[in-house]
């Protein structure tokens, strides 16, 4: 496929090619429980090569392509369980789609040189956000991606007419604080925000229209849509090379029937998923109207389909998946943390009843869930 003229696979080769090569010189070691630091090697990297510029638009240092190129970069980084922030490249999304002039021109130079670390949260469907008062801002931020590295904030609040916005906070101001949590994930870190007393201004808010919040929901969508699917065929390329050399009773293990089933089951599952993560970043890349629905499928499909995969992956290695020196159980505990990171399946599935059938009722009277079970994937529970 090709989109403003650069071919994506063309685009996925040289990136997994730069990946591969910088794996193999810096190493790809196992973390301790504290967690791996972020790449900054590889950060720097990135952006000399231009992958960080990839979605900004020329006239503020980018190249000015899709979202198709960017969700090649997320699927590779996914695959090799790189350490970097990659919620930079949402907030980029989100100055270059919501922000003002003055706001993109201060900040998307910054990030498609890599000079910029940002990270973003989104408003939850499931809580409320803090809110501004006379100007001020207080309150906390919980599980805010790369908090402990970010240099820039862009964090849902509430405005005194109702409406919601972005404020844009910058790491280290006064009244900005962070708290580094741990995560199940190794790769990627995890914090607090805390807020206090913050004056905000105009030029430091972001208004998000219903229009803007699904927007930039289906972008956080695609990107771990796209980050599941690499990381899941790099963990199922791992368990099928050890099932060629594992031998049991004489045989490579990969003879054996049972193995061979196994492994063709996650296969197709895999081929499903990754089609439906490239059609939804297609999809947001194009505008079409359906973006949104198949953004949110791709989400909690591809990561179900990660996590299910990667737990037996464990499995299909024996005693060695088991052990912490083994590079296994990264990619579940990414997997994991992927299928929360911007809303859970349950979310997601309601995000889809809702945009596929806008008048059904998702809760009975009762107050049970309706309707979303239907869009389970059964699959994963018969394999």
């Amino acid at each position: 496929m090709e989109e403003h003229g650069i071919e994506l696979g063309e685009l996925r080769d040289s990136i997994r090619q730069v990946l591969d090569e910088h794996h193999a010189v810096v190493g790809n070691d196992i973390p301790d429980e504290e967690g791996r630091p972020v790449d900054r090697e590889l950060w720097t990297q990135m952006a000399n090569l231009g992958w960080l510029a990839l979605g900004i638009d020329e006239s503020f240092g980018g190249l000015g392509l899709g979202a198709g190129h960017v969700a090649v970069l997320h699927e590779e980084l996914g695959r090799s369980l790189a350490s970097v922030p990659a919620t930079t490249l949402i907030a980029a999304e989100a100055i270059g789609q919501g922000g003002s002039p003055d706001q993109q021109a201060e900040w998307l130079p910054l990030v498609a040189t890599g000079e910029l670390m940002a990270t973003i949260l989104l408003p939850s469907t499931l809580g409320n956000v803090p809110a501004i008062a006379n100007d001020r801002l207080s309150g906390r931020y919980d599980h805010v991606p790369f908090a402990d590295v970010a240099q820039l904030f862009l964090l849902p609040v509430a405005q005194a007419d109702g409406t919601l916005a972005l404020a844009l906070l910058r790491a280290g101001s006064d009244g900005v604080s962070v708290r580094r949590r741990s995560a199940i994930d190794l790769t990627r870190s995890l914090g607090e925000v805390h807020v206090t007393d913050v004056a905000l201004q105009a030029g430091d808010l972001i208004p998000l229209s219903d229009t803007l919040i699904a927007t930039l929901r289906s972008h956080a969508d695609v990107a771990l849509a796209c980050d599941a699917v690499g990381g899941a065929a790099a963990a199922l390329e791992r368990a099928i090379d050890y099932m060629g050399v594992r031998e049991q009773f004489g045989r490579p293990i990969g003879s054996f029937q049972a193995l061979k089933h196994r492994a063709a089951n996650w296969k197709v599952l895999l081929e499903a998923a990754t089609a439906l993560a490239r059609h939804s970043a297609e999809a947001v890349a194009s505008g079409e109207v359906e973006a949104e629905a198949l953004a949110a499928s791709a989400k909690f499909y591809c990561c179900d389909v990660y996590a299910a995969l990667a737990a037996d992956v464990i499995q299909l290695h024996g005693g060695i998946g088991f052990t912490w020196e083994h590079v296994c159980h990264l990619f579940l505990k990414r997997a994991k943390l992927n299928q929360q990171m911007f809303g859970n399946s349950v979310e997601h599935k309601e995000r889809v009843a809702r945009l596929a059938f806008p008048s059904l009722a998702m809760q009975s009277g009762d107050g049970s869930q309706e309707g979303i079970a239907t869009l389970n994937a059964p699959e994963l529970n018969a394999v």
